[in-house]
């Protein structure tokens, strides 16, 4: 640990350099705050016991997003402390308006948003619940029991509001001391110390000592003091060296965060990355959860999957858009249908082009030991009708669905041709469904993700509405050439 005149030595050199640099680019300036709104919002809650994760805290704050289950009181806590973060910062370029008692209380009031009930501890060391009113002095104590099981007393609720009006007599006489003016870490350091010892409020007062300190910080252009979580231990020793009288271990406790946070300052300024050690880590996890906002990939193309498609979806759309455009056939003289898959299995049955949608289901399902059913594979040897070596089914790529009319009826001499070709394609994680003129996907589907009823009929709508937009396409064209 450094001494004292280190800490000082260091923060005014790192001050010093920032200065130097001169104001922040804008995307640095906005990246470097992004930093430390994101890790002041996540470590000060964790510490008071918020479970949400770093990654869950982003997309929370930024994405308005959470990957996994938290309780609607820790997610709306952590979006008011972000607000709170958004009011000091505010507040702390307001140079006509100074700390007081009224700004304290709506900071309370911000990050607790509404009432609520809690477990509390009696003056005795009872277990009890009391209601927390925020932005409101405690009523009742607020006791707590530490570690060695003995019971800490704040100030008593009676003492309480004399004692904030001393701390704000206290900031007053020393906000504005020229000599200060130069080491404002001590006067944020004793915001701190002194508001927690009173602990004014039922909840929230470990956030609001901090905020309190980090608006002094920027009140006076300096960077936010971030306590870290993973930190918390030697935070909490350090206020309790200041309870025995040593508070320069809290001053210098918060000194070597403040180091952190020049050293931050100086890098953004610079050019240079701001992320820590774990930050990797902090970003894996956040692109892990933002699956929220996506399906999950988890089925790799396969025969089998490629089996399940067809079962619960492919197969009824295929017929159901089949059916669709049957209609049209009494105004064509003649109508084929030709069906082609890409590496196709051609057997003394199942012949390629298929002649109907029974193709598909044949290509898809075929099984090499059923004969009966698909045929056998010319070039393979056979005993009892069973293939004598194992044969390996090729890959199925795509299929192509080719509907064709001939000689529409109403033109007379002038008859004309139609044709409009289906194709699907089978990727390795999704599949798609194209019809050729309309270069938008009809649909695109992850191999394991159901398609809706709603789903299904658009697209037998859209491929049938454009079947009949290129027939009056082509009955106008005739209209007026006549």
């Amino acid at each position: 640990m450094i001494n004292q005149i280190q800490m000082w030595d260091k923060i005014n050199s790192l001050k010093a350099e920032l200065e130097d640099l001169g104001p922040l680019k804008p995307e640095d300036e906005e990246r470097l705050w992004k930093k430390f709104r994101l890790e002041w919002n996540y470590n000060s809650n964790h510490i008071e016991g918020n479970t949400l994760t770093y990654s869950d805290t982003e997309l929370l704050l930024i994405f308005d997003k959470v990957g996994s289950d938290y309780t609607g009181r820790e997610i709306e806590e952590m979006k008011a402390h972000d607000v709170a973060i958004r009011f000091v910062d505010e507040l702390s370029k307001d140079k006509n308006r100074d700390l007081n008692e009224n700004f304290i209380r709506e900071l309370n009031k911000i990050i607790l948003v509404r009432p609520f009930w809690k477990d509390a501890i009696t003056a005795d060391g009872q277990s009890t619940k009391k209601e927390v009113n925020p932005g409101e002095y405690k009523k009742l104590p607020n006791s707590v029991r530490l570690a060695n099981g003995e019971i800490f007393h704040y100030a008593s609720p009676q003492e309480t509001p004399a004692k904030m009006n001393d701390l704000i007599e206290f900031y007053r006489k020393f906000a504005d001391d020229v000599e200060l003016a130069l080491k404002p870490l001590w006067l944020a350091a004793q915001l701190h110390y002194r508001f927690v010892r009173i602990h004014p409020f039922d909840d929230g007062n470990g956030r609001v000592a901090r905020l309190l300190m980090n608006y002094y910080l920027l009140k006076n252009n300096f960077p936010p003091i971030i306590i870290k979580d993973s930190d918390k231990k030697n935070y909490i020793t350090s206020l309790n060296k200041a309870d025995t009288g040593n508070e320069e271990a809290f001053l210098i406790y918060l000194g070597e965060q403040l180091i952190w946070s020049l050293e931050k300052s100086i890098n953004a300024a610079q050019g240079l990355s701001i992320e820590d050690e774990d930050d990797f880590e902090k970003e894996l996890e956040i692109l892990k959860k933002e699956s929220v906002l996506k399906e999950r990939v988890k089925v790799k193309k396969s025969r089998n999957a490629i089996k399940v498609v067809y079962e619960n979806y492919l197969g009824s759309l295929l017929e159901k858009i089949d059916d669709k455009l049957a209609k049209i056939d009494p105004l064509f003289a003649e109508k084929d249908l030709h069906i082609w898959a890409q590496s196709p299995i051609n057997s003394t049955i199942v012949k390629s082009p298929g002649k109907n949608l029974e193709y598909v289901y044949q290509q898809i399902f075929f099984d090499f030991y059923d004969p009966e059913k698909f045929g056998m594979i010319a070039g393979y040897g056979y005993s009892l009708n069973k293939p004598i070596l194992p044969i390996e089914y090729p890959d199925l790529n795509d299929f192509n669905i080719s509907y064709h009319w001939k000689a529409y009826k109403n033109a007379g001499i002038n008859a004309f041709n139609l044709g409009i070709e289906i194709k699907i394609y089978f990727l390795d994680y999704k599949y798609q469904i194209y019809i050729n003129g309309i270069n938008d996907i009809l649909l695109e589907k992850l191999y394991d993700s159901s398609i809706t009823e709603t789903e299904l009929k658009n697209i037998v709508l859209k491929i049938s509405n454009y079947t009949l937009s290129k027939i009056k396409f082509q009955v106008e064209n005739l209209m007026k050439n006549n």
